[in-house]
């Protein structure tokens, strides 16, 4: 008869098992004849335990990378398969391999975690400052000050409020030097921070635009307080209704939905006329809409990209937005909107917009608002600034047709293309 395998297994393995045993039957337990002190004291130690559960995982990820068990099991890599045979995300697994790798090499922060007396992400916080300390350092003993500083602190406080101080940490451990350091750290930083800032924006083909944006801490907290002006409850109570202001109290930390409402009032409220030109024009959207359906029909607006809002809105937004009459004719030519002058105003580079919603140039369909105005019949030729002798091109087209290598020829529907003289 065979013997049971457990207990030759290693210490480990049996330690894990048993660990698994008793913490599932501690799972499904009944919890109600806990008083109120076990509770509160056994949350604690099981948060705890979660730490030095992961301390052993990440132990053994550092070991199963040394026996390469990603190449053995012909994966790409030991965080892979790992992600793979414990159905993780592959980014996680292979920042939990990073963190095991690093843990290595800071003996006091392993021990620390493996004590349970801090986690997981507070390990990351150290070693990731530790390991980002410059190599210059004239005092060796710098780094191994550094992270005893920041597990004293982590011992009271959270992940995200230890990060700021690691930030400092030089300052602190040796501030004949640190001071200067983190100076230019921090600028340094801000610098990487603003060149790298970007924003995405794409429609979901469901009446709501999604994004993503990353901008320096600075610009984000501008925001923030921005929209928490107009998320505040008493901003809320005085824009809604007046029977909610007693909810509205109650949550005093705007929810994602209600920042998002927030967002949008400030889009609506910005002052357009101090904005950037944008084609000529202060960076506003045009709402085109039957003067019928602006009183009290239902025919959407179109904007001037295509998109189009409900009456509805429309006529929200013209309680507080200035309203421009475009006159037009019965086949929506344009009439008449703006006055003469030299260089095409503000009104008629709007009416422009309305009637050539892209660059006039053959296969070109840059938008409007990017666009130049041009005279066909130039000005210093006798041309007259209106709407008959303008045309929108982009900057790249704009220049070509000023350019005498090329020779223009206008189209049906009042296209141009451009050919190249021989």
């Amino acid at each position: 008869m065979a013997k049971d395998s457990r207990h030759h297994a290693h210490t480990v393995c049996r330690a894990v098992a048993k660990s698994r045993k008793k913490t599932r039957a501690a799972a499904t337990a009944e919890l109600w004849s806990m008083s109120d002190e076990d509770v509160e004291a056994t949350l604690v130690e099981v948060s705890r335990l979660r730490a030095q559960a992961e301390a052993l995982e990440l132990r053994l990820v550092a070991e199963a990378d040394r026996r390469h068990a990603g190449e053995r099991a012909g994966a790409t890599d030991t965080a892979s398969w790992w992600a793979h045979r414990t159905r993780q995300e592959r980014r996680v697994a292979k920042g939990r391999a990073r963190l095991a790798e690093s843990l290595e090499r800071h003996e006091p922060t392993s021990a620390a975690l493996v004590e349970g007396a801090i986690s997981v992400d507070h390990a990351r916080v150290i070693t990731t400052c530790v390991d980002r300390l410059p190599e210059d350092l004239e005092d060796p003993t710098v780094p191994a000050r550094a992270e005893q500083h920041l597990l004293s602190e982590a011992q009271h406080l959270d992940p995200k409020t230890l990060a700021v101080l690691a930030k400092h940490v030089l300052t602190v451990v040796a501030p004949e030097i640190g001071e200067a350091r983190d100076a230019r750290a921090l600028e340094r930083e801000e610098r990487e921070a603003r060149a790298n800032a970007w924003l995405t924006m794409c429609p979901d083909g469901k009446g709501s635009v999604r994004g993503k944006f990353s901008i320096p801490e600075l610009h984000g907290a501008m925001l923030h307080k921005m929209l928490l002006a107009f998320a505040a409850p008493k901003h809320q109570a005085t824009t809604k209704d007046p029977d909610a202001e007693a909810a509205e109290q109650v949550e005093r930390r705007p929810s994602p939905e209600r920042m998002g409402d927030a967002f949008c009032e400030l889009l609506e409220r910005l002052p357009t006329d101090q904005l950037p030109k944008l084609g000529g024009l202060n960076a506003t959207v045009v709402v085109t809409i039957d003067v019928d359906s602006l009183m009290d029909g239902l025919a959407p607006g179109v904007l001037d990209d295509g998109g189009v809002i409900s009456a509805a809105t429309a006529r929200r937004l013209a309680c507080e937005a200035g309203l421009i009459p475009a006159v037009l004719g019965s086949r929506s030519e344009l009439l008449d909107l703006g006055r003469r002058t030299r260089l095409f105003s503000g009104a008629q580079r709007r009416g422009l917009n309305l009637t050539q919603p892209t660059c006039t140039a053959e296969g070109c369909d840059w938008p409007a608002h990017l666009c130049h105005a041009h005279h066909d019949q130039p000005w210093s030729s006798g041309g007259t600034t209106d709407l008959a002798n303008a045309r929108n091109l982009c900057p790249r087209h704009h220049t070509r047709i000023h350019d005498p290598a090329y020779e223009t020829t206008h189209l049906p529907g009042g296209r141009v293309a451009f050919h190249r003289r021989t």
